[in-house]
């Protein structure tokens, strides 16, 4: 069905011109679109057609979907798209029924994730196409828009120059933008020399060698003082607190399929630049499509153009170098500098790959926990840490990162179970529990008010359970945050057997809202979080009032700004760099104020790539450029921060007062 423009109805928007086949759009600030009524018309799966913002930044789209009788959209998709780039985009309804938040990458469309509640096609009442909030007014053009139950066969690109020979966006200028071979060559040369910390009493670790927290075990550990501070301890036993970029790695590998015509110089045929790219395929999850992927590294590029086949060794020298200069003394998840090297200088955290899953999968990627085959599962991951657990550098590692089914909000996992038509392990447990519970079936359903036969009712598909008889919701509850108990547990004690050495830092939950997954902290030495606000405070206080009595490490923060570099923000925006430094400060100052919190990790070391890295986020939040050229006043604002890191955290300084600006983000 092809879709007329001419029917296309404003919300929070201004069509500024409109004809059959497209429509130009004022979109609002606050996030305005266009609704579609012609495809309430329609069962087709797909909805294909082409976008162009007419902006000199990237913009976060957005597709929203509205069920009757709400006023806030059920479930949405949120994408980006590159400036002045004209873009085929291809929406699978089907994933309406939210089984994932991820998407595989398709030619022009950046980051495509799915957030929200499920929804049935039958449900929906309005169709909204439009963006994000942003920071003004955006014009954005559609065309050529249809439904289809055929999955596009191709997706044509513009044949227009984005990216210059050193892998930076050709679209605009900024203080420090590499023009050629000399400036580079000069530049690298300034970040070259010896690393070291630049305060007297930190050790080598980078703790504080002056506070003495108890006798070192050899490795990190951690303590909690009579005034109720959390601390991590150094191998020597001193405070130690946690500070540095996710992603330390030389460069970051950007997607360029279907980009092929976008760059200025793309040495792909040359050998010897044949470690700057990668080709292959892969599968995100268990429950997605095989992905097709070709990658360039231009930063590695930069270095082997410079320093030929001792890039690598020259690169890690100038990262140490730069990082150990700003007080940065550790680093986050994805380490790359010195790991398992006698070369190592900066200590680090890992994540253990491969977390164990089943062959069925109860909901996106959350496992069959109470089968014997995630047992299994789980001792061969844990035997990975055997070749960890003699690392002294090693802090210690998460379970796993951002586990998908927890970014439905509230999730109650025990809905799905039972939803789940499989005849689980979970299911099965989930009978026993409530049988434990319930004296017969008539005691349960006069508390459900349902109307089950016998228990044996339950082993059939019982959609949405909890909502649809609020009376089950508590015995769903309880069991939920048993099922998440046992998600950890089976894991977290396969890997105690292996590495009674290192720090077990949980699982690296996406936020904070939701108490079922505050159980099991038990089995944890350090709960993680990835906190994406300016003040971080709001989120460890919802762990800590949860009863969760543990040290807690933020595993992700960040922001950016479109000042320089790539054309988006990322998941917190600011105006400038100097917004980008005061960031800085205020979130780690604040972090380090916390007596809970032991670490906060920026994500990260590296700006992303212009064009995307391999899922399309393309976002300025590195401490350094895709030239290897430090951001002077985030690098600054490092330095300032840990000078005095240990007397903020230890209570004997206040934070910073002054908190940055912040703008509507443009990230996907």
């Amino acid at each position: 069905m092809k879709i007329d423009w001419k029917l296309a109805q404003p919300r929070g928007a201004e069509i500024l011109e409109s004809e059959e086949n497209g429509c130009t759009v004022l979109l609002g600030a606050a996030g305005g679109g266009v609704s579609l009524p012609q495809l309430l018309e329609t069962s087709d799966r797909y909805v294909v057609g082409d976008i162009e913002v007419l902006e000199e930044h990237s913009t976060a789209m957005m597709f929203r979907f509205f069920c009757r009788g709400e006023d806030e959209e059920r479930i949405y998709m949120r994408f980006g798209l590159l400036p002045r780039f004209r873009t085929r985009v291809c929406f699978d309804l089907d994933l309406l029924d939210n089984r994932t938040i991820y998407t595989n990458r398709t030619p022009g469309t950046l980051k495509l994730v799915v957030h929200g509640h499920r929804a049935e096609r039958s449900e929906i009442v309005r169709f909204d196409l439009g963006m994000e909030k942003c920071f003004h007014p955006v014009k954005v053009r559609f065309e050529n828009f249809f439904t289809t139950n055929e999955y596009p066969a191709d997706f044509p690109t513009p044949d227009k120059k984005l990216v210059d020979e050193f892998g930076q966006w050709k679209g605009k200028e900024w203080p420090g933008k590499i023009h050629s071979e000399d400036e580079l060559r000069a530049a690298f040369a300034k970040l070259e020399g010896e690393a070291a910390y630049p305060f007297p009493a930190w050790n080598r670790w980078g703790g504080d060698s002056t506070r003495k927290l108890g006798e070192g075990t050899g490795f990190f550990s951690t303590c909690k003082t009579v005034d109720g501070r959390w601390h991590l301890m150094d191998p020597d036993g001193c405070d130690y607190f946690s500070l540095g970029p996710c992603c330390t790695r030389a460069g970051e590998m950007g997607r360029y399929n279907g980009y092929e015509q976008c760059f200025d110089w793309l040495p792909e045929e040359d050998p010897a630049y044949a470690d700057c790219f990668e080709a292959g395929s892969r599968q995100r999850t268990p429950y997605m499509p095989v992905d097709h992927f070709k990658m360039v590294n231009f930063p590695a590029i930069n270095l082997r153009r410079v320093y030929g086949d001792s890039w690598k060794e020259k690169w890690e020298q100038m990262s140490f170098r730069l990082l150990m200069a700003c007080g940065v003394n550790s680093q986050g998840n994805f380490p790359g500098l010195g790991v398992q090297s006698p070369t190592a200088r900066l200590p680090y955290v890992r994540e253990l790959p491969h977390f164990p899953l089943t062959e069925t999968l109860i909901f996106r990627d959350f496992p069959d926990v109470f089968s014997p085959e995630y047992r299994a599962n789980a001792e061969t991951y844990a035997a990975q840490l055997a070749g960890w657990k003699d690392d002294r550098w090693l802090i210690g590692y998460f379970l796993r990162n951002e586990p998908e089914f927890n970014f439905v909000e509230n999730l109650c996992i025990a809905d799905e179970v039972l939803r789940n038509p499989a005849q689980t392990y979970c299911r099965a447990e989930l009978v026993s529990f409530l049988r434990s519970r319930y004296d017969s079936v008539e005691a349960l359903n006069s508390v459900w008010g349902t109307a089950f036969a016998d228990f044996d009712a339950l082993s059939g598909p019982i959609r949405d359970c909890s909502q649809r008889f609020p009376g089950s919701e508590a015995d769903l509850r309880a069991f939920s945050g048993r099922l998440i108990e046992e998600y950890i547990r089976v894991p977290a004690l396969a890997c105690r057997a292996v590495d009674p050495n290192h720090l077990n830092l949980g699982l690296r939950w996406s936020k904070a809202y939701n108490a079922d997954m505050m159980k099991g902290w038990e089995y944890f030495d350090v709960f993680s979080i990835n906190c994406y606000d300016f003040d971080p405070s709001r989120d460890m206080n919802f762990v800590k009032d949860a009863g969760v009595d543990l040290p807690i490490l933020l595993g992700e923060f960040h922001c950016g700004a479109l000042d320089r570099g790539p054309t988006a923000t990322g998941l917190k925006g600011v105006e400038n760099q100097d917004e980008r430094a005061l960031m800085w400060r205020y979130y780690v100052e604040h972090a380090a104020a916390h007596p809970y919190c032991v670490g906060a990790h920026w994500f990260q070391y590296n700006d992303q790539f212009c064009l995307g890295r391999f899922d399309g986020e393309n976002y300025q939040i590195g401490i350094v450029d895709c030239c290897m050229q430090p951001y002077p006043e985030l690098a600054q604002a490092a330095l300032e921060t840990s000078r005095t890191l240990y007397q903020v955290k230890n209570g004997e300084k206040e934070p910073t007062a002054r908190a940055p600006k912040p703008i509507p983000m443009i990230g996907y």
